[in-house]
């Protein structure tokens, strides 16, 4: 009597039903914003940056400018490049379900890691003076600051495509997609770091420093990250 009845059946499911708030792509919004920014104004001057990783022309075009590092351009870029890491970093930490992701809100979880990245290049680059005083090499310590901020933005141009495909395809593979050409350019940027004084570097102390300069940092943010 209860088998020929017009009640419809309903499944009930009680999986975890995975929601992408808006903040993630307001940010990205925010990001393209100064990017074009930066881009109208200091088109020359980007695309001079962009190359100067891959050729030496470019690289003197750049040192020909003038202190870049003391200029606005140098600050923005700056902001943009720590905004697309922080935002990076906030994507896989929402992707791995890491307690700080659960706990905090979206925006202030993404404020820490603006300043705590913001911090660490500030510190990197105090690292680098006195690393140059103490070794004697006052002149080196404009090239590898340029270097540094040229990988910097370089790394942060090519992932915010990739961050671009995992907010609005929702697949996290995208991200393993970039490794490969960060590793590129780590390699390529460790190879113009030690092309700039080859005769005068000692190579024990420049592992030294590259170690715990270039390395350390991020193994041990990796590893706090990991461990909260």
């Amino acid at each position: 009597m209860f088998t020929h009845h017009c009640l419809a059946y309903t499944s009930f499911n009680f999986d975890k039903v995975v929601t992408v708030g808006p903040w993630p792509t307001i940010l990205l919004c925010a990001t393209l914003f100064l990017l074009t920014l930066l881009v109208v104004p200091f088109r020359r001057k980007f695309d001079l940056l962009f190359r100067s990783l891959y050729s030496q022309r470019h690289f003197s075009l750049m040192m020909r400018e003038g202190r870049v590092l003391q200029e606005r351009f140098f600050i923005f870029t700056l902001i943009f490049d720590t905004l697309v890491f922080a935002l990076g970093v906030l994507i896989i930490m929402q992707h791995y379900d890491n307690i700080l992701a659960q706990k905090m809100h979206v925006m202030l979880l993404f404020l820490l890691l603006f300043a705590v990245m913001m911090a660490m290049f500030w510190v990197k680059y105090l690292v680098n003076i006195i690393y140059t005083n103490l070794f004697e090499h006052p002149k080196e310590l404009y090239p590898m600051s340029l270097y540094k901020f040229i990988f910097v933005t370089d790394a942060a141009i090519l992932l915010f495509p990739f961050l671009i495909l995992v907010q609005f395809t929702h697949h996290f593979f995208w991200i393993y997609c970039y490794i490969p050409l960060f590793l590129m350019l780590f390699v390529l940027y460790v190879y113009k770091l030690m092309k700039i004084n080859p005769r005068q570097i000692n190579l024990f102390n420049y592992f030294v420093y590259f170690c715990t300069l270039e390395i350390l940092p991020y193994l041990l943010l990796a590893k706090l990250t990991a461990m909260i």
